[in-house]
């Protein structure tokens, strides 16, 4: 490990705030490698606008989850040091989640990703903690994170009851005004890690260039049957069953599955730790 971990910050960051930011945690080489692999994959290239349109006007994440490029980001033992800090444990798996690609805004496009939670916040028995890396720069008003803390610390802010759609429930907090919420502007590499307590969104995309991120969380490791079926799924070059209800999600992955590694192996729950 190469990276020094400030345990006490990085715990009353995810305490006080529900988020940390660790600057300069992936190479910016291995970022560009993301970007070039959607490209050639999916023909949705950061430096061509004509090529932005390919991404799905209803909701900006695009099919990319199981190539080498992101696996190589993965396996980095600098991420999985910050990861065994975060849970107290080195014995995680990791997640095969993919990309988000977010275009400038304009009239026909996904908006920005209204204040949410991904899980019941009241579910005592859950806890998670989420992550992006990102692969290009997001200044403020660009597309980036935000999140509302405030929110985070008062529960009586948690609804009782929640939206309910075609692909499960929608957790959203009432409304929050524009000064309990902050964005979080990162630079290439900067990978973010929050409590899935805190009520988070995008803001809209009013730049001239793309927003893209790789989302990335590592979590303590599970049960055999879970783990065979992270292998079968690896394999086969298809997406965890959670996520194929997004568009293009449902697809098979061209190519032999990616190659992994050692520490790759023990992620997937391939081998054991």
């Amino acid at each position: 490990m190469t990276m020094p971990i400030d345990v006490k910050a990085v715990r009353s960051g995810l305490t006080n705030d529900g988020y940390i930011v660790v600057r300069n945690a992936v190479p910016t080489t291995l970022c560009q490698a993301v970007l070039e692999a959607i490209g050639h994959e999916l023909d949705i290239w950061i430096d061509k606008q004509c090529s932005w349109e390919r991404v799905s006007h209803e909701i900006d994440q695009v099919p990319l989850w199981g190539h080498q490029c992101q696996w190589n980001i993965r396996e980095l033992s600098d991420l999985h040091a910050i990861w065994s800090t975060v849970w107290g444990t080195e014995r995680l798996w990791v997640d095969r989640n993919s990309c988000r690609f977010t275009p400038p805004w304009q009239p026909g496009r996904a908006d920005a990703l209204p204040l949410h939670w991904d899980v019941d916040p009241r579910d005592r028995e859950q806890q998670w903690y989420q992550g992006l890396v990102a692969l290009t720069a997001s200044p403020a008003g660009c597309g980036g994170f935000r999140c509302a803390p405030g929110v985070m610390g008062n529960r009586d802010r948690w609804p009782d009851d929640w939206m309910t759609t075609s692909y499960g429930t929608e957790y959203r907090p009432d409304l929050v005004g524009e000064d309990e919420t902050i964005e979080v502007p990162l630079d290439v590499g900067d990978l973010l890690v929050f409590d899935h307590h805190l009520p988070h969104g995008t803001v809209r995309n009013l730049g001239d260039q793309p927003r893209a991120v790789f989302y990335l969380q590592m979590f303590p490791t599970g049960t055999p049957e879970e783990a065979a079926t992270n292998i079968a799924d690896h394999n086969a070059g298809i997406a965890p069953p959670w996520w194929r209800w997004k568009p293009g999600h449902d697809r098979v992955e061209p190519g032999p599955p990616a190659r992994l590694s050692h520490q790759g192996r023990r992620l997937l729950g391939m081998e054991p730790w």
